[in-house]
């Protein structure tokens, strides 16, 4: 009887474990999550736009609209191709710092002139070369400068009168300066000068040397 018992349990454990592992089988195995998407990485932000750098100034002040005298040679001009003073003397070259040779027999003489336009007449030595026909003038003293300042120095003018030996315009010509240092916002030991045209009106300026066999002068440095 004893026996009988037992191998019912045994039966009836062995059944119980047989219909749970059929449960189990029968369970659909949970759906394994599909991995989160992966965020598309956050667009990296396009730079800031680099700002363009800051413009060169063109040219340092020392070549400026702001530098240099304010010239304006119409009373040079109007004594050009007019004769000579009596007693005028004879001379073979015009100026001092700023100087230009002439033939010997050019007529020479002193009287006062507003050489630069200011209203101030100034002490001018006045030269005439007969030979290439150009009217020269030199004088010293207290001009005014572009930038409303004045300034002390050597102002050289010529002009082209009629028959001149090169054809140009009548009352074409040239000026230059040579001023103290600093003044006028010239730079040291340099000579500053504008050619101009038959009415006064400067054409280019700058830096400037003088061309001594054709009476005229080179700009070095171009004023902006």
């Amino acid at each position: 009887m004893k026996k009988r018992v037992t191998a019912h349990v045994a039966f009836v454990i062995v059944l119980l474990a047989s219909l749970a592992a059929s449960q189990t089988q029968a369970q659909t195995p949970a759906q394994t999550q599909s991995p989160s998407a992966t965020q598309s990485p956050s667009a990296t932000q396009s730079p800031s736009a680099t700002q363009s750098p800051t413009q060169t100034q063109t040219a340092s002040q020392t070549q400026s609209s702001s530098t240099g005298l304010k010239v304006n040679p119409s009373q040079v001009q109007k004594k050009a191709g007019t004769p000579p003073p009596p007693g005028a003397s004879k001379a073979n070259s015009v100026g001092q710092n700023v100087s230009v040779a002439t033939p010997a027999n050019s007529d020479s003489w002193v009287e006062q002139i507003d050489v630069d336009g200011n209203g101030t007449a100034e002490q001018t030595n006045v030269v005439w070369d007969g030979t290439d026909k150009v009217l020269m003038s030199d004088s010293s003293g207290t001009f005014t400068c572009q930038n409303g300042t004045t300034g002390d120095g050597e102002l050289f003018v010529a002009v082209n009168a009629a028959g001149n030996k090169w054809g140009r315009p009548v009352g074409s010509g040239f000026w230059v300066a040579s001023m103290d240092k600093g003044q006028c916002g010239l730079p040291q030991n340099a000579l500053w000068g504008c050619k101009f045209d038959a009415n006064g009106n400067p054409t280019t300026c700058g830096v400037a040397s003088i061309d001594q066999q054709n009476k005229d002068i080179v700009i070095l440095t171009a004023q902006q």
